[in-house]
């Protein structure tokens, strides 16, 4: 599918299976034991395998969605061909509230979990459904089977609402970073050890979405 040598798989699959860890009690190393599954959190190859794995269920709503040819988008979203995003371990699906396009992703989801073995988390998931299509809410909860979340929610460490972002919204995300560097602020640190602090901080939070919107936040007076 995406044209990768066949000893390049191999390779990958070598790091994932055969990989061994122990873990650490008190301050002492126990035990050692092989994974089973999956990556160890933290693991440097995981954003990498994450980007592969959905572009993987990218093509597969994508085709059925070519296929169907009556999937309705979210408003301004189909001259981007924009269904999914997707960021760290978090996706998101986009559409109007109508079954017929949630019964795409809802078979989607399923080829995706039959190939992969990555099963949605009912638990985990939510359906976010406005006002407007509040009569659909029984059939739209039903074909995924999802609980129904409500906006806004922190995405990223900032709230996803419909209007405008303001300072408020963003003081929250501010006032982390302010306070992670502060704390150092007892410690005598070289004016490059300064400059890799800030950067480590603000590499741990994750700041995307104040890079995203940074213009129309506010009044565009404080953007970062």
């Amino acid at each position: 599918m995406f044209g990768f040598p066949a000893i390049f798989i191999r390779w990958i699959e070598e790091c994932v299976t055969s990989a061994h860890y122990s873990v650490v009690v008190n301050g002492g190393v126990h035990g050692f034991f092989a994974g089973a599954r999956g990556l160890r959190q933290g693991d440097p190859m995981s954003p990498y395998l994450f980007v592969l794995v959905m572009e993987v269920l990218h093509m597969i709503l994508q085709q059925l969605i070519e296929q169907d040819g009556e999937f309705k988008y979210l408003w301004r979203c189909q001259e981007l061909n924009l269904f999914q995003l997707s960021f760290a371990d978090d996706l998101l699906l986009l559409c109007k509230a109508d079954v017929r396009s949630v019964n795409l992703f809802r078979q989607g989801l399923d080829r995706f979990a039959t190939l992969s073995g990555l099963n949605t988390n009912p638990q985990k998931s939510h359906l976010i459904i406005s006002k407007a299509a509040s009569g659909l809410r029984d059939s739209l909860l039903a074909t995924l089977g999802f609980q129904e979340g409500q906006l806004p929610v922190r995405y990223l460490g900032l709230p996803l609402i419909s209007a405008r972002l303001s300072i408020a919204d963003c003081q929250p995300l501010l006032q982390n970073i302010d306070s992670r560097i502060k704390g150092w602020e007892g410690v005598q640190l070289s004016f490059a050890g300064r400059v890799q602090l800030i950067k480590s901080v603000l590499i741990s939070f994750e700041v995307t979405l104040l890079v995203v919107t940074q213009k129309w936040i506010g009044s565009g007076m404080q953007t970062n």
